[in-house]
């Protein structure tokens, strides 16, 4: 009896030991390893550590989970909402619960908006050429609702001619709308094929555009046509032309007006071949970091999975170059990236004054309304070296249902994810996240860890309002290296059409410019222009940023770009 005790007792121990050995591994160091573990966590990095790493501010609480976001040009202010409910969505297609956040303040107000009669969640979404987001379908199929920043209010825009649900839209060179994609909602059965938005009026109202095919642009998603139209990665470019870059692998071109014959508003559609050896990257991200009349656009594409839900995500990137010059369709090129350090999808992607790419949040699995293998470790990509760092680790899961945007003074404002359906299993307060939080980024930090004091100003600009190729006199203090400009971005569901970021080459001004300034014994003049294409200079507000000799950036000053 005491051998078979003593055998008892070791085979007990090594079972014991297996158990730890198992947690240890599995809950704690493989978890860590890709950025979703508490072990050895810290919310914060040190203070010498933040000029690399940047920093996260505390929470901001909201009264709502924030799906989609908009930032608001007029009045700086950020607005989100959620759907007809702050923390699970419906069918009611009647109302929508939103927020407007003021970063000068801290301060939110929330507002039940029942005057469109549109429940605004999984819409199409993207701010129009005078800085109006324009929020289309959803749940509320072939509704229409754009919110006026100058009156602070929402109106009633057109009727979409096709329901749709989970698409995507994107502002083209004449200030129109196109969208695309959507099968998530409204009639099953029915093509999601492009149609185009006018605001003239001898043409207002969407217009379908048949030749405008949305077939050529579908994943394999295992969940079928439902999913696999969604989401997609579109980019206004020359000659009123939209470039899809993904999700699926296979890229096309778009435009409203056929530009090999001429033919308008039926639609046009090219192949723009695969994204080289990339699968498909439902909820991945696409940014165009880099966009310019001499060089072309350069997007960067990221992460995703083969299928919308229960799918392994990818840590693979790919850069795609839009050739310059403005031929209409013209092929892409595409090469591989080096990995990111995480997989992920439901991740948000952020172009930064500098250039270089945030990426946060996501997961390593695709499963919607979890934070199971959650990303809590951020990355920057480099736009000079195209190479991937991780940053200041979150404490916070973003991944299905997060955002993010730039904001005015070079912060990104990360916020949401969760929001589940009404008969989802389990609880969702573990994935329901009614907040907002500033990330700060490394380049408003000095080499002691501290906040910057002095960064550049920009005194005074010549113009605010200006046409496409039209030049800025900028007043500056001090020596300028650089001035980019960023557009305005609106977000949802992991996409951003809105964003690009320019770089604008900046001359010393001549003399007589000079002289004609007051007060500029301690500052720099400099001479700006904007790109002439308004499929580059898309029209609408941007943000005007200066860099110093040293890398620290300014606080933007905002322009716009009006239309050709």
């Amino acid at each position: 009896m005491t051998h078979i005790s003593a055998i008892s007792k070791v085979a007990l121990t090594t079972v014991l030991l297996f158990a730890l050995l198992y947690l240890v591994t599995f809950h704690l160091l493989i978890p860590f390893y890709l950025g979703a573990g508490p072990l050895f966590a810290k919310a914060s990095p040190s203070p010498h550590e933040q000029e690399r790493l940047g920093r996260w501010g505390p929470s901001i609480p909201l009264p709502l989970v924030p799906v989609a976001i908009a930032v608001l040009p007029v009045s700086g202010k950020v607005l989100v909402w959620s759907a007809d409910k702050a923390r699970v969505f419906s069918n009611s297609t009647g109302h929508t619960l939103t927020a407007i956040f003021d970063p000068a303040t801290s301060t939110v107000e929330a507002h039940n908006v029942t005057q469109t009669h549109h429940n605004m969640f999984c819409p199409g979404l993207s701010l129009d050429f005078s800085g109006r987001p324009v929020v289309t379908g959803g749940s509320s199929p072939t509704s229409t609702s754009i919110y006026d920043p100058v009156t602070e209010s929402w109106v009633i825009g057109p009727a979409l001619t096709t329901g749709r649900g989970y698409h995507s839209q994107a502002t083209l060179s004449d200030g129109r709308i196109f969208t695309i994609g959507g099968s998530w909602s409204g009639v099953a059965s029915a093509p999601k094929n492009g149609e185009i938005l006018s605001f003239s009026p001898s043409s207002s109202g969407w217009a379908p555009l048949p030749s405008a095919l949305a077939l050529p642009m579908h994943t394999s998603d295992q969940l079928g046509i439902f999913a696999a139209d969604n989401h997609g990665w579109l980019f206004a470019w020359t000659n009123n032309t939209v470039f899809q870059a993904g999700p699926s692998r296979n890229m096309n071109w778009y435009a409203p007006d056929d530009p090999t014959t001429g033919r308008s508003g039926m639609g046009a559609h090219l192949s723009a071949g695969a994204r080289a050896d990339s699968r498909d990257a439902m909820n991945g991200n696409a940014i165009m970091f880099s966009a310019s009349p001499v060089t072309g656009a350069l997007i960067l594409t990221l992460g995703g999975a083969e299928s919308y839900s229960l799918s392994p995500e990818t840590s693979a990137a790919h850069l795609i170059s839009l050739p310059p010059g403005g031929a209409t369709f013209s092929t892409p090129t595409v090469s591989r990236l080096e990995d990111m350090h995480h997989p992920g999808a439901y991740s948000n992607s952020v172009v930064l004054p500098t250039g270089d790419v945030f990426i946060v949040g996501g997961a390593s699995y695709a499963k919607q309304w979890s934070d199971v293998n959650v990303t809590l470790v951020p990355e920057l990509f480099s736009a000079g070296t195209h190479t991937f760092a991780p940053l200041a680790r979150m404490a916070v899961a973003r991944t299905y249902h997060s955002v993010a945007v730039l904001l005015p003074d070079a912060t990104v404002l990360v916020g949401g994810g969760g929001l589940c359906w009404e008969l989802c299993d389990g609880d969702e307060k573990e994935i329901n996240h009614l907040d907002l939080q500033v990330y700060e980024p490394g380049y408003l930090f000095g080499g002691d860890g501290l906040r910057v004091e002095h960064r550049p100003r920009i005194v005074e600009i010549s113009n605010t309002r200006l046409a496409p190729g039209e030049d800025l006199v900028v007043v500056a203090d001090g020596h300028v290296r650089e001035f980019a400009i960023v557009r305005y971005g609106s977000a949802t569901h992991a996409t951003n059409t809105d964003q690009r970021r320019i770089r604008l080459d900046a001359t010393a001004a001549p003399v007589d410019v000079v002289a004609a300034q007051e007060g500029v014994k301690e500052r720099q003049v400099y001479e700006v222009q904007v790109p002439h294409d308004a499929g580059i200079a898309v029209p609408g507000y941007w943000m005007l940023f200066a860099m110093s000799s040293v890398g620290v950036l300014s606080v933007a000053e905002t322009i716009f770009i009006r239309l050709a």
